[in-house]
């Protein structure tokens, strides 16, 4: 292209890109390489009246405090939340998931171990145990739920063959109301120490609490469970429930988030859980949670690594969203725009690299016809006819060169030294 109609062209052809190419970039940056946290979160709970349900509840007060809106999906069973963090419609962000869910391949990650829920086995009198459960009948919810997993689990390990037992699917208020009435001959409940239904059932005349003999042998080859001795008078001391220090165990409570969810997002969430879980709950050490440790299901890095103190500097001194921006502003914004504010400032250099090309070109092929025109005597005149053939070539080519007007300087000269170039061809050759 000649050098007058890229200069005519320069917005379409120069400026116009290099501004394209800095909005491609700067769409990149806030679409793939570095976008934004969202400002809604999605939590996913079980039924309405479990205690997961509350939880969230605690959980988005806080959240919404940082600027993030929470909307709250309560599911029918606990465990159709964890299922629905894999892609799809009606993806949520958050849920909490017992460690007795662990190990089913579902694409989930924990940010933290927050708690652990008891497994409460209540039976009527007469039961002293779960190896007595042969041929009874049992209320542990419905298949593939945390009560029916630790009922399976706990008859197995006392030898009773599932088969040999009736499951009823009542929970809650309808177990309890089945064991009272004589329904079911015992309760399997997946719960916290607050729990409703085992404060209910614990003080039912006609109920006691069963411990699970050999409690530690099982937690040993079952990872998602541990063993924990529930002391005596730990529900109840005036009324001395338990009787007598009860051997028992208990699964994990998992915080768990879809594996892309922004890394800003969760580690907002690792902070609320540390103002939420940082206090004892029942038969909990005193900070024992939050942690990563002994999760029951893959932990997420960014978590691992927040754990650990390792996350960005201005989340330690400005609030949540401000560093977001700020961090964007910083890392990725701001030098994008300074090159690109570069780029557009040297961009008229193009031209005249374009033009000062050209004309050192001429000045170059001038070079050597004078170097040629030295070595050549007066007794050649046909050496001396063939120079000055290339120098009016060189003339032609100069007189069509097409320059904008602020280099008409640099051209005139150029004619110049070739017309100055032209006499001495012309007077070194022979009359």
């Amino acid at each position: 292209m000649k050098i007058l109609q890229l200069y005519q062209r320069r917005w379409t052809l120069i400026y116009l890109p290099l501004l394209l190419a800095v909005c491609a970039a700067v769409a990149a940056i806030l679409w793939i390489w570095k976008p934004l946290p969202p400002t809604r979160l999605v939590i996913g709970t079980g039924p309405g009246q479990s205690s997961y349900l509350e939880l969230a509840r605690s959980y988005a007060a806080r959240l919404e405090h940082l600027g993030i809106q929470v909307d709250i999906v309560p599911h029918a069973r606990p465990q159709d939340a964890l299922e629905r963090l894999a892609p799809g419609p009606g993806r949520i962000d958050v849920t909490f998931a017992q460690g007795l869910y662990a190990g089913s391949g579902r694409p989930a990650q924990a940010l933290a171990v927050v708690g652990h829920e008891i497994v409460w086995v209540f039976a009527r009198d007469g039961i002293d145990s779960v190896a007595q459960l042969r041929g009874a009948r049992i209320a542990a919810s419905v298949e593939g739920s945390s009560n029916r997993i630790a009922a399976d689990i706990l008859l197995q390990h006392a030898g009773v063959p599932a088969s040999e037992v009736r499951f009823s699917p009542e929970v809650g208020d309808s177990a309890i109301d089945a064991l009272s009435e004589g329904r079911v001959d015992a309760v399997i409940h997946v719960a916290t120490g607050d729990s409703q239904t085992a404060a209910t059932l614990v003080r039912q005349d006609g109920v006691h609490l069963l411990g699970v003999e050999r409690a530690g042998a099982l937690a040993a080859v079952e990872p998602r469970l541990r063993a924990l001795v529930m002391p005596q008078g730990s529900i109840e001391l005036r009324a001395n429930l338990p009787a007598t220090d009860l051997p028992t165990l208990v699964t994990q409570t998992h915080l768990m988030v879809r594996p892309d969810l922004h890394p800003a997002l969760q580690r907002a969430l690792l902070d609320v859980a540390g103002e939420l879980h940082v206090m004892s709950g029942f038969l909990e050490g005193q900070g024992m949670y939050p942690t990563t440790m002994g999760s029951n299901f893959p932990v997420s890095p960014v978590a691992r690594k927040a754990l650990r103190g390792g996350r960005p500097w201005m989340e330690t001194i400005l609030p949540y969203r401000t560093a977001q921006w700020a961090e964007l502003l910083i890392y990725a914004l701001l030098p994008v725009l300074l090159l690109g504010t570069l780029l557009l400032l040297r961009a008229p250099r193009y031209i005249d690299w374009r033009v000062e090309a050209a004309i050192m070109h001429f000045y170059g092929e001038l070079k050597f016809l004078e170097e040629d025109l030295a070595r050549i005597g007066a007794d050649e005149p046909s050496l001396l006819r063939a120079i000055a053939r290339r120098l009016d070539q060189l003339e032609q080519q100069v007189d069509r060169m097409d320059l904008p007007d602020r280099y008409a300087d640099r051209w005139y000269t150029l004619r110049e030294h070739l017309l100055e170039a032209d006499k001495r061809v012309r007077a070194a050759m022979p009359d």
